[in-house]
């Protein structure tokens, strides 16, 4: 039940993340004086709606995004928008009765001018990328910053019948400390030395019956918090063979482990402190989403690391029902959102059809040329785009509920 309740989380979680994107295209097109016909939350059949004076509120039956469908966009005008016309009447009785001067509906998205048009879907991903920087925030107030000393300890949590690990006396609550006769104090070095072992052939130290505690000391900014560990004796073991994981090709011992930081420290933000940070903190997060694609074009990591909608929710409900307690599946969540948020506002400016970066290119040729492009061309490269991604989110869907229930 509870890992349900985590899935709901994470589909509510989203569904909020797009509907910031659509409330930024929203405020922004009321401030500059666009009539907005539609503002949806969530998507597919409407439930029911509430008519303003120019825009009706809906709410749809699929919980994941919604939609801020401006009048005339990609030079629609079919009857379905032609709402509330009373409302765009001048107010003098006396102009009605004169003929009106031919041209486009200034009602027309495409009839606002260039600037506005692209403010309006700049606007969208700028508020993914504040809802990010809102996030870290919260995050920076709530809980502060870790950081470690580097060093650290693995501790054995738990160890099945029939694993090498097993097979060679490994225990439960053992530390581990050496491979081979050679020591590491951290996660990088452990894994060095277990894929440079013999397969058929290793040697582990561990210490055995060791205590260990925790200490922690106030500091000016926060806290230090140090591993203690008292007793224990060393004791070799030796594994007749190991595994291969076959999705990394990494040599395992199957055994549960936990790493934890010898030293870390603990950083307390004020409220001017903690808003100041929150900037850096996004700046970094955007980092991730560009350092992730090009690991994925350099060849570093495989497009099947790429999820949909259902692997990110998997992975978020995942990642809050493995925390130790529910203040750090908070912690996780928000962190999670706040990653997905900033990758939400990169990615839709990435200059591709359907994607506001797609829109602002086309909107910034009509800028320069002084002339829109036809809005039929522009109207079909979109479409396209929309249709190649829809495929690929298909793609990712099939491609997640694979991996979540098929193993």
């Amino acid at each position: 039940m509870q890992t349900v309740w985590y899935i709901l989380i994470a589909i509510l979680g989203l569904s909020v993340l797009v509907i910031t994107h659509e409330l930024g295209h929203y405020l922004m097109g009321k401030w500059l004086g666009f009539t907005i016909t539609e503002f949806s939350v969530g998507l597919g059949p409407k439930l029911f709606g509430i008519k303003g004076k120019q825009t009706e509120f809906t709410l749809r039956a699929l919980p994941i995004g919604g939609s801020c469908r401006f009048f005339g966009e990609d030079g629609l005008n079919d009857e379905k928008e032609k709402i509330a016309p009373e409302a765009f009447e001048e107010s003098d009785p006396e102009e009605k009765t004169e003929e009106k001067p031919k041209g486009p509906d200034p009602r027309l998205f495409s009839s606002k001018p260039a600037w506005k048009r692209f403010l309006v879907v700049l606007a969208g991903p700028v508020m993914n990328i504040l809802t990010c920087t809102l996030l870290c925030f919260v995050m920076l107030l709530a809980y502060g910053t870790f950081s470690t000393s580097g060093e650290s300890t693995i501790i054995v949590q738990e160890v099945e019948e029939g694993t090498p690990a097993y097979e060679a006396g490994v225990q439960k609550g053992d530390i581990p400390v050496a491979i081979d006769g050679q020591r590491f104090h951290d996660d990088e070095t452990f894994r060095k030395l277990m894929n440079a072992a013999d397969l058929y052939g290793m040697d582990l130290t561990v210490l055995r019956g060791a205590k260990v505690d925790q200490t922690t000391e106030k500091t000016e900014s926060g806290e230090e918090t140090k591993l203690v560990i008292t007793g224990g004796e060393e004791t070799d073991l030796h594994f007749s063979r190991l595994v291969i994981d076959q999705k990394t090709g990494n040599k395992q011992m199957e055994i549960k482990i936990v790493w934890v930081a010898d030293s870390y420290t603990k950083e307390t933000y004020s409220v001017g402190r903690a808003a100041l940070m929150a900037f850096p903190e996004t700046w970094n997060m955007g980092k991730l989403v560009y350092e992730s694609l090009g690991m994925i074009l350099s060849g570093q990591a495989s497009c099947r690391d790429v999820t949909g909608i259902v692997g990110t929710v998997d992975a978020i409900s995942d990642t809050m029902a493995q925390s130790e307690s529910t203040a750090d599946a908070v912690h996780a969540f928000l962190w999670l959102m706040a990653l997905i948020a900033v990758n939400l506002g990169i990615v839709n400016l990435f200059p591709l059809p359907a994607l506001d970066g797609g829109r602002l290119i086309f909107i910034i040729i009509e800028m320069i040329r002084k002339k829109p492009v036809p809005p039929e061309k522009e109207g079909m490269v979109h479409l396209i785009g929309m249709i190649l991604l829809l495929a690929l989110m298909l793609a990712l869907t099939v491609s997640d509920i694979v991996r979540c229930f098929g193993g």
